[in-house]
């Protein structure tokens, strides 16, 4: 059997729109490897990404004007394309601007060779060497002031000590003559070099100045070519794709109120709100796993996904999605304007006439029309701007459009910026790894805002929610998920993070004043405890020296990260001069990080009931003429006061709470240790009163604010339709299609009835013939 007209025009629709969710939210598994690769500093790359915004903004509200007055299926098709060149532009600057492949000798510095000791090199210097050293030495340190107590054989104590001298002397003569010697002697083979790779590499420090001081090369502020080109081609891309982006949802959803039965809309629309909210997860799958690959297939040896210096295949990401949104872009721009659905199966009326075929409205059917069933639109550029102003007036007399509007800037300014920075509040708060709270947000938060807007489609069609009474189930549902958020302020957790910033607090920089010599400025938070319990900042900061007591860098086997035990450890001021990370103590933090999720479930599902009711009111409050209009006007507001602000205040939020900044080129970079008491709690007053949590309770007081506009709905809703009860003709309609097997079966049996009583007649016939 053919596929009807319409149901082909949705399979198209929806392969397009789904494609579309998906790459839309790759570009933040890319970032990163992007200002690897091209040296763009983080403070470019966020207006890069940003560039998508830029573009929405002034867009989306010409675009769903003149979009609506037209062929919306031609329009959602050339916006698709143009998202689909977008993900070409920012692919092709890998290949446009080719950034030299590093050989494997020069990741660190030829100056800093001298500088990789003997547990690096692995290499013993002969009676020779020995000689000559000791009469460098005069020369070097005829003093002796270079005093530094190494362990090991007598030679290489020696060649330890001259290269400590020429690590604050950098640049003399002889000792570059010191370097090259051994250099010559002691070449840096590719193995070497993964072994200083994977030292450089480790997610955390020694107390060890020489190796620290090799760490903070790699992120240097040093680079010798523009940013220009690639970053002006990837903002292009980015604003290409913004406009692009403003078509499939202001003009999809009128498109689909026009084309399915007003019973069954809620569904629809739940399923596209589905779609839209799986884009993002397979998106981040996805970027997963292309990261795996090296961006240009062939990594320098020694180089894994694992070092910091790695870049993964950000562009093929881009290519993939290009390419396949391309097809079905193509289709759906080029979808037959002649609206007739030929494949329809034919209906008849009571008299056996054919009734007229269903049709595929693919124009808004509530816009005026010439007789050929083109749009009529303002002749002159004056009308077509007279026009445009007296529709946005409407809008905005509009007082259910206005205040259902006003709730949503609301609610994107409370949820996007707690979204984007949920995962990090977590791993502070709780000490759990990332790769596990992505998976409980994605199990949690999305599954289950998904499966509230599943419920809120169904409710809405088993209740009959209509004006107030729809109102009121969006002003209950935004209510319970603000309580909800008020009650996961109570769970918290003092993780070690919260332990050594309450040691930050009270003492001030970590552990000053122990191990000076170490140069821990360079090394990363990688927090251990030792066997009391009592958290340090790194393995640097406790004092450790190079080394494991259960591991061995140069073994083949990897090592549990969580089970290494450092040993020497000089500032642990027990009898066992040890610390891990298994000593610390994470029981409790791990049962109050189940139940917040449990929460989070619960909230995620009351905040997806309200979703479908709340755009069916805003579909509704507006003439059906003005429904694209209203949706790209709605989201130029959103995106320009909630969703382009909302991250930068969420991030104002959570660094005033920060104790501990890291350096990056010479200023403050990201912060590394932040109060975690201070993150729930938040001071409200300049009194001692207290708040109990602080970005609940401004993320709940936001989404309680907008209950205000959820009662100025439910106020003026009175008598709104949200979903239209079928008319007599079309109930006429189903009880026919119900009574036609009946009708069949009937007209079978009389049929059956008068060919027996046929063949009685002739029996009876023949025998009073015979």
């Amino acid at each position: 059997m053919a596929l009807s007209k319409i149901t082909w025009f949705f399979i198209v629709f929806g392969t397009v729109y789904f494609l579309e969710s998906i790459g839309g939210f790759y570009m933040t598994s890319a970032v990163v490897f992007i200002e690897k690769q091209f040296q763009i500093p983080s403070r470019l790359s966020g207006t890069m990404v940003s560039a998508g915004d830029f573009a929405y903004i002034p867009v989306v509200i010409f675009t769903s004007y003149f979009g609506g007055k037209g062929n919306r299926a031609r329009w959602i098709g050339a916006g698709c394309i143009l998202i689909s060149i977008a993900n070409f532009m920012i692919a092709s600057s890998n290949f446009l601007f080719p950034v030299e492949q590093a050989n494997v000798t020069t990741f660190i510095p030829s100056t800093l060779a001298h500088q990789i000791d003997r547990n690096l090199v692995n290499g013993d210097l002969n009676s020779t060497e020995h000689q000559w050293l000791e009469q460098l030495h005069p020369l070097i340190d005829p003093k002796n002031q270079v005093v530094m107590n190494y362990e090991g054989d007598e030679k290489a104590d020696l060649l330890q000590k001259y290269v400590e001298y020429c690590y604050y002397n950098n640049g003399s003569q002889i000792c570059e003559n010191l370097e090259r010697h051994i250099s010559e002697k002691f070449p840096i083979t590719d193995a070497k070099m993964s072994n200083v790779r994977a030292m450089v590499a480790l997610p955390y420090g020694f107390c060890h100045s020489m190796l620290n001081f090799v760490r903070s090369q790699h992120y240097a502020c040093k680079s010798d070519q523009s940013t220009l080109g690639p970053f002006m081609m990837i903002f292009g891309g980015l604003l290409v794709l913004g406009v692009g982006r403003t078509m499939p949802f202001s003009l999809g959803l009128p498109l689909m109120d026009d084309n399915v039965k007003k019973q069954n809309l809620p569904l629809y629309f739940s399923f596209m709100f589905f779609v839209k909210i799986l884009g993002p997860v397979i998106g981040l799958l996805v970027g997963g796993q292309l990261n795996k690959l090296y961006v240009d297939f062939n990594p320098p040896q020694g180089l894994t996904p694992l070092d910091p210096m790695w870049i993964g295949c950000w562009w093929l990401g881009f290519l993939i999605f290009g390419t396949l949104l391309f097809g079905p872009s193509l289709v759906l721009y080029f979808f037959p304007s002649d609206d007739l659905d030929i494949n329809a199966p034919e209906e008849f009326d009571e008299e056996g006439n054919v009734k007229p075929r269903k049709r595929l409205n693919l124009v808004d059917r509530h816009i005026k029309k010439d007789e050929q069933g083109n749009a009529l639109m303002p002749e002159t550029v004056m009308d077509k701007v007279n026009d445009f102003k007296e529709t946005i007036t409407d809008l905005l007399k509009n007082k259910i459009f206005v205040g259902a509007m006003f709730g949503r800037i609301i609610d994107v300014l409370a949820f996007k910026g707690y979204f984007v920075f949920q995962a990090k509040y977590l791993e502070l708060q709780f000490g759990v790894p990332q790769y596990r709270i992505q998976r409980y947000i994605a199990s949690t938060g999305i599954v289950g805002f998904a499966c509230g807007v599943m419920l809120g489609s169904f409710s809405m069609k088993f209740f009959k929610l209509q004006g107030r009474k729809a109102a009121a189930w969006v002003a209950v549902c935004s209510l319970v998920a603000a309580l909800i958020s008020f009650a996961n302020g109570t769970v918290g957790c003092k993780s070690v993070i919260g332990q050594i910033g309450d040691q930050i607090k009270v003492n001030g920089p970590v552990f000053d004043g122990c191990r000076d010599d170490c140069m821990c400025d360079s090394t990363p938070l990688y927090p251990v405890c030792d066997v009391s319990g009592n958290a340090y900042y790194s393995p640097c900061h406790a004092g450790c020296a190079m080394g494991w007591k259960n591991y061995s860098i140069f073994d083949n086997a990897k090592a549990n990260v969580d089970a290494l035990i450092f040993e020497n450890c000089a500032c642990v001021e027990n009898r066992v001069k040890e610390v891990s990370r298994s000593y610390c103590q994470t029981d409790v933090c791990e049962e109050r990080f189940g139940r917040f999720f449990m929460h989070q479930a619960f909230g995620a599902v009351f905040g997806g009931l309200g979703v479908v009711p709340g755009m069916l009111i805003v579909l509704r409050a507006v003439p059906p003429a003005h429904r694209s209009v209203s949706l790209g006007f709605n989201g130029f507001l959103v995106s320009l006061l909630a969703t382009l602000p909302s991250p930068i205040i969420w991030g104002k939020i959570i660094d005033m709470s920060c104790l501990l900044w890291q350096k990056a080129c010479d200023s403050s970079g990201s912060c590394s240790v932040y109060d975690t008491d201070e993150l729930r709690v938040r001071r409200m007053i300049e009194t001692s009163f207290y708040s109990d949590y602080r970005l609940h309770v401004i993320y709940g007081c936001l989404r309680i604010f907008s209950l205000i506009s959820d009662v100025w709905v439910w106020y003026w809703a009175s008598g709104l339709k949200l979903i239209e009860e079928e008319t007599p003709e079309e109930k006429e309609k189903e009880e026919a299609e119900k009574l036609k097997p009946k009708r069949k079966e009937s007209i079978k049996e009389a049929a059956e009835k008068v060919e027996k009583t046929a063949y009685e007649l002739d029996q009876l016939i023949d025998q009073r013939g015979s």
